[in-house]
């Protein structure tokens, strides 16, 4: 069993230097998210992912997937965090790997309610962002420059270091 884990965190560490994941924060792209469309889950709404920054403060966006069992354990901690955080640094949970129908199904389950949380259907923005896997965080600065990224559990005290650096 524990030979099999090394193997799995072996070709995940891998396949995230492959595709660019490891490297520096904000490296070789552009400042701030993607000109992508996805659905805000709270009304249907298309929203331009690039309209979110720059923001009047730092934004950490959460990729997130429903059948992600650490997705599923953080998802009421997130929110928590952003509703108690919400002038230092803006929750942005950004779903995806999932049906049309678990978005708001895996909202729902986790009162997901003080964040703003989207879903990206086809992945497109997880592909421009290069995230190969959920769930990551990246934050990023006033202006959208990227300065933090991660692959694993949310770490509130990361986010706020990240964030108390923008500032």
């Amino acid at each position: 069993m524990r030979r099999a884990l090394a193997l799995a965190l072996s070709l995940l560490l891998l396949a995230l230097a492959a595709t660019g994941c490891a490297s520096t924060p904000g490296e070789s792209q552009p400042p701030g998210l993607p000109a992508l469309t996805v659905q805000d889950l709270a009304d249907g709404r298309p929203v331009d992912l690039a309209g979110l920054t720059p923001a009047r403060r730092p934004v950490a966006l959460w990729l997130w997937g429903p059948g992600c069992a650490i997705c599923q354990r953080n998802a009421t901690a997130v929110d928590r965090f952003a509703a108690r955080e919400r002038a230092r640094v803006e929750v942005i949970g950004l779903g995806s790997h999932g049906s049309p129908e678990s978005a708001p199904r895996f909202v729902r389950e986790h009162d997901m309610r003080n964040m703003r949380v989207l879903w990206d259907q086809d992945s497109y923005a997880w592909d421009q962002l290069r995230v190969p896997a959920e769930p990551v965080v990246i934050v990023f600065d006033r202006s959208g420059r990227e300065l933090d990224r991660w692959f694993g559990p949310f770490d509130e005290r990361r986010v706020l270091r990240a964030a108390e650096r923008a500032s």
